[in-house]
């Protein structure tokens, strides 16, 4: 039986886990099960949905795909870590060549300590984007590029022939005094047609007044 110091230890071995703090690490040390293994099991295949990280703590583990073996790992060493952030299926085979013993972390009691505890959550997803952009540097034909946003040729053509065109809509006065408010370009429908004429400085008139008419030298008597 491991003491609860002997599991913080052995996993803080996870790559995953390697940066989170002994505090945060006992409460996961608290849920994670032994499990004994012995030579020929299978702890695993490839179709097994990912619901269990393991550390070897004694024995050895051969991980393979179809007749590849892929490698072998032996104690202090964790397989089956992605599975604390992904149930697909494993995609590939844990055989223990070496009886002995393994800790097993679930991912659903990962979670419920980790939904109490922010910042070993942290560490957890810094971990994984440093995991992934070792990934990406050091195998980028295996990394997976998302093409969100990204049409094909023939489906974009599809598209813009069955889409009618959408006139925009006319700024609305709210629109032109926001922008004006931040200092933002006015809507071009709001802009004048042409420039006004500059305004003429003070005391002085733009254009001359026309003269009073003068006033007739013998106006009419009345009658």
């Amino acid at each position: 039986m491991l003491t609860a110091v002997e599991r913080v230890l052995i996993l803080k071995g996870a790559d995953l886990l390697s940066d989170v703090g002994p505090r945060h690490l006992l409460g996961l040390a608290n849920v994670a099960r032994e499990v004994e293994i012995f030579k020929g099991d299978t702890i695993y295949t490839e179709e097994d949905p990912a619901d269990a990280l393991y550390m070897v703590v004694e024995g050895r583990v051969r991980l393979s795909t179809g007749d590849r073996m892929m490698s072998e790992v032996g104690p202090g060493e964790a397989f089956g870590t992605w599975s604390l952030v992904d149930d697909s299926a494993r995609g590939h085979r844990a055989e223990c060549t070496q009886d002995g013993l393994t800790l097993a972390l679930h991912r659903d009691e990962f979670y419920d300590v980790a939904a109490g505890d922010l910042p070993l959550l942290q560490e957890v997803v810094r971990a994984l984007a440093k995991r992934l952009r070792a990934l990406v540097a050091e195998r980028p034909e295996e990394a997976r590029v998302e093409s969100e946003g990204v049409e094909e040729p023939e489906a974009q053509a599809k598209a813009e022939t069955v889409a009618a065109p959408v006139e925009a809509a006319p700024p609305t006065a709210g629109a032109t005094l926001s922008a004006a408010a931040v200092g933002g370009p006015i809507p071009e429908k709001d802009l004048p047609a042409t420039a006004p004429e500059p305004l003429a400085p003070p005391g002085e008139n733009a254009s001359p007044e026309p003269p009073e008419p003068p006033e007739p030298a013998n106006p009419p008597k009345s009658q």
